[in-house]
């Protein structure tokens, strides 16, 4: 038990040795007039409860930031009939099935088109995606003595307005048929014409109405054998399997519009004679969206709570 000194150790008090009280009158101790420390848990609890403020503040503002910067598109669309890719080739169009899975997005594999001693055209592979971009690998072989057209062409459906950011890349592998003694003359050349795109071989543009993205990419070429192209082709491998890598070539650009409801990729060239062409390719596209009002809110509120637990801090 502690003493009378230890619990008011400067108090005046009365106590049964104070002979100045009346006979018959108790005593007590009297700590009214004594300041009483302060309890050991209170700077632990001040502490922990400023720490959680903060960490409240903190948090919300946070969420608040996120929400204001999720990039929003594709909001429920999903590939469905809209998504194809097809391959025309002497004024006929041939398209090739999409298989759509649970995500919405859309696939092609292995589609083959073969006109015996023409040409053989093949989409690889292709992915569809509304969320949204077009990935693909294709190839060409033209069998007769004279360039021939070749367009493949992928679509998506696609929910994008606001400032966008595109972009895209390309590179192809040449064949050199001649090599191989299959006619033709050395080197393998891809051309443009009034059914291509007069400087490109890959075109990205969104719809309606039809907006190009800025984002074509992809030289036509003249790459001679053996030497190639330097900074475009390399050098074309010993013969007779004679291949030369041309890139890979990039775009990027930023444009606003919309509300966008399609986006094509059109890969279009001229090949010359006896020999072979293979692609592979990607179109990109992402917008951000304007902060939603409950993001504003969030970001609001942590920031007042930020303001709130600096000024509670100077008061303390």
């Amino acid at each position: 038990m502690q003493s009378f000194a230890q619990v008011c150790p400067s108090a005046p008090h009365n106590s049964p040795t104070n002979k100045d009280l009346p006979s018959g009158e108790g005593w007590h101790w009297d700590c009214s007039t004594v300041a009483q420390p302060r309890p050991r848990g209170s700077k632990v609890k001040t502490t922990s409860l400023r720490k959680g403020f903060v960490s409240c503040a903190v948090a919300l503002a946070l969420v608040g930031s996120v929400g204001a910067v999720t990039p929003a598109f594709a909001n429920g669309v999903v590939c469905g009939t809209v998504c194809r890719a097809q391959i025309a080739v002497l004024g006929t169009t041939f398209s090739a099935p999409v298989t759509v899975d649970a995500r919405g997005v859309g696939t092609v594999s292995n589609f083959t088109v073969n006109l015996p001693g023409i040409l053989t055209a093949s989409i690889r592979s292709a992915t569809l995606n509304p969320d949204p971009a077009i990935i693909f690998s294709a190839s060409a072989t033209n069998l007769t003595a004279l360039p021939l057209l070749f367009t493949f062409v992928f679509a998506t459906p696609i929910a994008l307005s606001g400032t966008i950011n595109a972009n895209s890349s390309i590179g192809y592998t040449l064949t050199d048929g001649f090599q191989a003694d299959g006619g033709g003359a050395p080197g393998v050349t891809l051309s443009s014409s009034a059914l291509t795109d007069p400087t490109h071989v890959l075109v990205a543009n969104d719809s309606p109405p039809v907006t190009n993205k800025g984002v074509d990419v992809g030289p036509f070429v003249a790459d001679p054998f053996p030497g190639g192209i330097p900074g475009t082709c390399t050098p074309f491998t010993p013969a007779p399997a004679s291949t030369s890598n041309c890139g890979p070539f990039s775009a990027a650009n930023t444009f606003s519009g919309g509300p966008f409801l399609l986006m094509t990729a059109t890969l279009s060239f001229n090949l010359s004679a006896d020999d072979s062409a293979g692609f592979s390719g990607a179109v990109v596209q992402s917008v951000q969206s304007v902060p939603e009002p409950a993001s504003l809110l969030l970001t609001v509120s942590g920031l007042l709570g930020l303001a709130g637990w600096r000024r509670y801090s100077f008061r303390a």
